[in-house]
């Protein structure tokens, strides 16, 4: 219930803010998701290996990781650049 509060108590601001990163994220995120199932389905017994190795969801969880990174930040700039740090 207090999300769903908070949520309806921000500025427009800062939802245009939260909504570019959140997109943003999406974005990347599915743009990972067809990258790594397009690596395993053209080398897939070098997929196997990291798969079985560990390398693969390391990988996996690395790059999402950068994506996650790369989302906040983007958010922060627009928070950033719409005066919202007071």
């Amino acid at each position: 219930m207090t999300p769903i509060i908070l949520a309806a108590s921000a500025s427009t601001n800062t939802k245009l803010a939260l909504g570019i990163g959140l997109v943003i994220f999406i974005v990347l995120f599915f743009k990972l998701l067809v990258g790594f199932l397009k690596f395993c389905l053209r080398h897939p017994f070098l997929s196997l290996l990291l798969l079985i190795g560990g390398g693969l969801g390391l990988a996996f969880h690395f790059l999402l990781g950068v994506i996650i990174v790369i989302a906040v930040i983007c958010g922060g700039l627009v928070f950033f650049a719409l005066d919202q740090f007071n």
